[in-house]
This record gives C-alpha cells, sequence and structure tokens, in this order.
C-alpha cells in the first residue's frame, strides 16, 4: 500500500512526533522495535499513520503529542464514564441501530450497534448516531463500532472500528468557478469575463467527499484504548446475537460478563435438527450408509462449536456480551451418532442416493421443516463422496438454469414441445409445492436462504405456469419484470451424459443472445421432423452458456461439448484445454489449434454446430494436446 507523505509521517518524521533522536528511532527500527509500517510512500520508504505513533508512544510509556488523536492523547479515566443517553436510533429504509452515549473526559464517545438482519452501512450508522449528538457536542466527538465475532474464527477480536468528527468545522469551499484560459475567456461576455476570477485554477474535486456534517473513518482501535478512555470493558458481539432483545437486556443489567443465550449463531442447532429428525424417521435403519454421513458431521460440528465457544470470554478492555451455551447431545442422538461410524459402501449409498433423491423431491415444502432438510443434506453428501467413482450415478440430478430473456427460434421450438401442469400435477402446485418445485423457482438455493430472502414469496409473483418437458423435466415460466426483456425461464437442465438417438443430423444450437442462453440439440426424426429439443448437459457440472467472445462462459460451452463428445466426466477439467490451444489459426506460438474453440468465440448471432463436426473437432484437439505432452517429455 502506497502512502501520500500528507497523511503518513516518514522515519525521520517519526522521531519528530515521538520527541526522539533520528538515530536512536533508526537503531530501535533495525532491531524491529517499531510497530509494523502502514505502508510506503511514493519513494518506497516505510511510512506511519500519526494514530499507529501514537498508539506506539502510549503503549511504551512515552510522551504523546498534544495534537494526538482521539483516544491515544486522553488521560485515563479515574472512573467509569458517565452514560448521557441509551437507546435506538433511526436509520434509512425503517432500521434502527442500538447506541449509547458517554461522557470520555469531556468528549462525547458514541458506541453503536447495528441490529442483525439490516442491510445497513457502518457509515450510515455513525452518521446517524454523530446526528443524535447535540451541535455544540459534535465537533471532535468519535463513534466506535465493534467487530462482529464470527464462531468458526480462532477467537475474538478485541477491536473496534472508529469514525472521528473534526475539531474544527470544515472550511466551507469555494463556490467561485475555475478561471478558464485567457483565449476562451475573451469570448465571454464583457459581464461575465468581470465576474471570472483571473490567475487561480482550482483544481478538481475527484471522487468521493465527506460531507461536513459526517464523521470520518479513523481505521480500528484496540477494545482496551476505549476502555482505558472509557473507565470499563467495552462489549463485543458474536455475529448474529445483535438481536433488540439480547442487546436491550445487556443494555439493562450492564454487568462485564456475558448473558448466557440459546445457541441461534452457530452451525450445531441445524445439524443436531437435523440427525434429531433422521432418528425420528427412522433413517438409521432404512439409509443406514446416509445416516453414518450425517451422524460423522454432526459429530464434527459438535466438535468444532464447542471449541469455538470455549475462547475466552473477557479480555483486556472487553467483554463478550452474550454467550451462545455450549452443544449439548440428546442421549439417544449421540449414542446413534457414535454407532454410525461405519465405512461407506459406495454401492449400496448409491442405491440409497436413488431412493432418497425421489423421496426428497415428492415431499411438501415448508420453510421449517427438519427432516426435509435432513433428506437434502443426507443426498449432497452422499453425492460429494460418490462424485469421483460413481458419477454416472451421481449426475443423474438436474441443476436449475435460468434462461433470462429467452427468445428466438430455439426458444420457440423447445416451448413447443411443453406440456401445462395444472395444480392436480405433484409438481404442479406454486400454492403447496413440492421441494423439487421449491428448488426450480427458487434456482436451488438452501431452505434458510429461500425463507430468509422470502425467494419463493417473489417468485411466486413472477410465476406465469409450470410445464414439463419431453423427458419429464420441470420449466417454469416467469415474467422477466422489465419492458424491453423477454420473460425468463428456469429450467430443470441435465448433468448427465447427453442421451441416445444423438445422429450425424444433429445440430448443436442456440438463439442470439446478450447473456446466458439455452444450448440445445436439435435432430430430424425419420420423416424429417424436428425431435423435440433436448437440452445440452455439461456433464458433472453446471451450464452456463455464452459464446461469440472469448473469456469464462464460452469455455463452459466448450467444456460441455468436449465431455458430451469423449463420454469422458473428467474432460477439460484437470487441464485446461482452452488455454493450451490457440484461439486463432494464425497464431505463431507454436500451439495446436482448436477448430471448435474458434467456432464457439467468433459466432455472431445464432450458434449452429454440426455434431459430426463438433466431435470431430474434439478428437483433433484430444490428439494435440497428446502429441504437446509427449514432445514435452
Amino acid at each position: 500500500m502506497t502512502m501520500t507523505r500528507s497523511r503518513s509521517h516518514t522515519l525521520a518524521q517519526f522521531a519528530r512526533r515521538a520527541r526522539m533522536s533520528a538515530q536512536r528511532l533508526r537503531v530501535l527500527h533495525g532491531e524491529r522495535r517499531l510497530p509494523a509500517p502502514d505502508g510506503v510512500d511514493p519513494d518506497g520508504a516505510d511510512v506511519w499513520s500519526a494514530a499507529t505513533i501514537d498508539r506506539w508512544l502510549r503503549a511504551t510509556g512515552r510522551t504523546v503529542p498534544d495534537d494526538a488523536v482521539w483516544p491515544f492523547g486522553w488521560p485515563d479515566a479515574s472512573e467509569s464514564a458517565e452514560v448521557i443517553w441509551s437507546g435506538d436510533i433511526d436509520l434509512p429504509r425503517g432500521h434502527t441501530a442500538a447506541v449509547t452515549i458517554f461522557d470520555g473526559a469531556g468528549q462525547p464517545v458514541v458506541y453503536a450497534v447495528g441490529y442483525v438482519g439490516q442491510d445497513v452501512s457502518r457509515d450510515t450508522i455513525a452518521e446517524a448516531a454523530i446526528a443524535r449528538l447535540d451541535p455544540d457536542r459534535r465537533p471532535g466527538a468519535v463513534v466506535v463500532q465493534p467487530f462482529l465475532l464470527d464462531p468458526e474464527s480462532d477467537g475474538p477480536y478485541p477491536h473496534l472500528e472508529l469514525w472521528r468528527m473534526p475539531e474544527q468545522p470544515d472550511p466551507v469551499p469555494d463556490p467561485a468557478p475555475a478561471a478558464l484560459p485567457a483565449m476562451l475567456r475573451r469570448f465571454l461576455p464583457q459581464r461575465e469575463r468581470e465576474r471570472e476570477p483571473v490567475g487561480v485554477m482550482r483544481q478538481p474535486v475527484i471522487g468521493r467527499q465527506r460531507r461536513p456534517d459526517a464523521p470520518e473513518y479513523a481505521g480500528s482501535v484496540f477494545a482496551s484504548e476505549v476502555a482505558r478512555v472509557l473507565g470499563r470493558p467495552v462489549p463485543l458481539w458474536w455475529a448474529g446475537t445483535t438481536t433488540p432483545e439480547i442487546m436491550r437486556t445487556v443494555r439493562l443489567l450492564d454487568q462485564p460478563r456475558p448473558l448466557p443465550i440459546a445457541d441461534t449463531i452457530t452451525e450445531w442447532p441445524a445439524a443436531i435438527a437435523r440427525l434429531t429428525a433422521a432418528l425420528e424417521h427412522s433413517v438409521h435403519t432404512t439409509y443406514p450408509q446416509a445416516f453414518a454421513l450425517l451422524a460423522r458431521e454432526t459429530r464434527a460440528a459438535h466438535r468444532d462449536v464447542s471449541a469455538a465457544l470455549t475462547h475466552p470470554s473477557t479480555g483486556d478492555g472487553w467483554y463478550l456480551a452474550a454467550a451462545p451455551q455450549p452443544p449439548a447431545w440428546p442421549a439417544v442422538a449421540e449414542q446413534r451418532a457414535v454407532a454410525a461410524g461405519r465405512d461407506l459402501d459406495p454401492e449400496a449409498a448409491a442405491d440409497e442416493l436413488d431412493r432418497l433423491a425421489q423421496v426428497e423431491a415428492d415431499r411438501e415444502w415448508r420453510s421449517d421443516d427438519p427432516y426435509g432438510n435432513a433428506l437434502r443434506h443426507a443426498i449432497l453428501l452422499l453425492r460429494g463422496r460418490l462424485a469421483a467413482t460413481h458419477p454416472e450415478r451421481v449426475y443423474t440430478f438436474p441443476v436449475t438454469y435460468s434462461w433470462p430473456d429467452a427468445h428466438g427460434p430455439i426458444c420457440d421450438e423447445y416451448r413447443r414441445h411443453l406440456t401445462g401442469l395444472t395444480p392436480a400435477d405433484a409438481h404442479g402446485d406454486p400454492e403447496h409445492p413440492t421441494r423439487r418445485l421449491v428448488r426450480l423457482l427458487t434456482q436451488d438455493a438452501s431452505d434458510a436462504a429461500i425463507a430468509h430472502h422470502q425467494l419463493l414469496v417473489n417468485a411466486r409473483e413472477r410465476l406465469v405456469a409450470i410445464y414439463r418437458d419431453p423427458q419429464g423435466r420441470l420449466v417454469a415460466h416467469l415474467t422477466a419484470g422489465f419492458a424491453h426483456l423477454d420473460d425468463e425461464l428456469l429450467i430443470e437442465w441435465p448433468t448427465s451424459m447427453p442421451p441416445a438417438g444423438w445422429t450425424e443430423q444433429t445440430v448443436i444450437a442456440a438463439d442470439e443472445t446478450y447473456s446466458a442462453t439455452g444450448l440445445f440439440a436439435m435432430t430430424p426424426g425419420p420423416d424429417g421432423a424436428l425431435l423435440p429439443p433436448q437440452p445440452v448437459p455439461n456433464p458433472g457440472d453446471e451450464p452456463r452458456y455464452t459464446f461469440g467472445y472469448g473469456g469464462n462462459s464460452p469455455a463452459v460451452v466448450y467444456q460441455a461439448l468436449v465431455r458430451c463428445a469423449l463420454g469422458d466426466w473428467t474432460a477439460a477439467t484437470h487441464e485446461s484445454w482452452v488455454q493450451r490451444l490457440s484461439t486463432h489459426p494464425d497464431d505463431q506460438r507454436n500451439r495446436p489449434h482448436s477448430r471448435l474453440w474458434q467456432q464457439i468465440v467468433t459466432s455472431k448471432g445464432a450458434l449452429r454446430l454440426s455434431w459430426a463436426d463438433v466431435q470431430q473437432w474434439v478428437r483433433e484437439d484430444q490428439e494435440a494436446l497428446f502429441r504437446r505432452r509427449q514432445d514435452r517429455r
């Protein structure tokens, strides 16, 4: 990081601020006894901010300059700081934040915390907190906001972010316009020439400017430094615990120790709920392979969360405001989890996967369904364990593919073969949807995300109709929501190998597009009529299909066609074929040239590729890469 000289101090300037000889300071620097530099100046020399220097001076018992910023120049509090005001402040969009205003040695110190679930920036909270002060108390006031703690981290992070108001109001900017060059000024009317200032060209203001009534962000400060000025420790919070109820209790009790609360923030509640629901539905006897994986993951969650919640709850100048209770095993669940520690039987696990997928897909979706969540989680765990050894069993499931702005002749042909569903169909009722239908409408979101972000509600508002394609896959038609765009299709897209039936007459086709598009195999039947279009899978992976330029998404089209042509789940994965193949026939770097890649990146408008040509080009690429590896040996 490069810092400007105006906001930083070189070693010589460090010495002057610390009132030490430059020679002594160079010795300390060589012995690594100075604080780590905040960056380098344009010449590459180490530089320190004034706050870093003042913090070091205070920590080492040296004299702090008179102009030291808060809190480094403030004296130690002789008693606990008085609370001037505490309560909630209003924020934009109906949000609120909890605020406590202390009298820190005559200096207002505002401690502010945003409530959980509110998407409000810390800058906004700091500005609103300052506005809560009387105007004459705002100059020099500070706002501190604690970092929210992560249960999966190595322990509490005893720092707070700091915002400061300047001691003196910012000067009012000169509203005078910039002086124009003489050759242009002579074209102005006489009255404008007299008004135009002469001699000074104001520099343009670039970037976002802080409003005069808003605090300026000043980095972070140790909790111990804030506590030294306030004469009391400051509370820190686990992420997810800053609810109005908990914060109100902590504020009213005002005790420097953690408030015991139920665990709602770690992975343990969801993990034990899944395992308990699985036991209640006899998954341990019906699907023992899946239950073993659920049990193993639950034991790991218990171990990790127990470790996270044994971190210190108090420290130098801080304490945890609210501490979740340690994870506890229900007796039967713990016994079953320990007994389920068996090795995976791949064949038995694959059979269970097929049955579980059907049961879970047909189950009615509810926002709070631990058993449905357990089924889905077990399916994902089984797929993860079997993907490398049994891809043909794992990748029988589809993924939701969003085709926004779906239009064009291929789209019309695909939609011509769709069959509309009524609420009488098992997966056709959006008011009482199955888990399979909900996955389609919410694009494979998790149960927690669906409930928290109201994804299903939003999808229902845009839903026009639900269909099946000729292969039985679900398709949802949603309005685009924008007048200049065609509607969106959500399609259960295959991740398996292509079906039998593609011939030399098959054409890989896509409509002209400006974003993601549907890629289909179009095959004429014996009578010359087109068979229903079939989605082109990307075996073992997700489709993100675009074309007509170089980049990651067109590379997915290439990857999908290579895998389909070779019947190889891992082709174009372990080595990037695109990067190893020249993208232009005139490339002089002695790299093989891919005709398939060239067709994908240069196709303008609609895409039409003969399947026979694709197979030939893929074989050429495979042989070229093989020869290249042989030459390197």
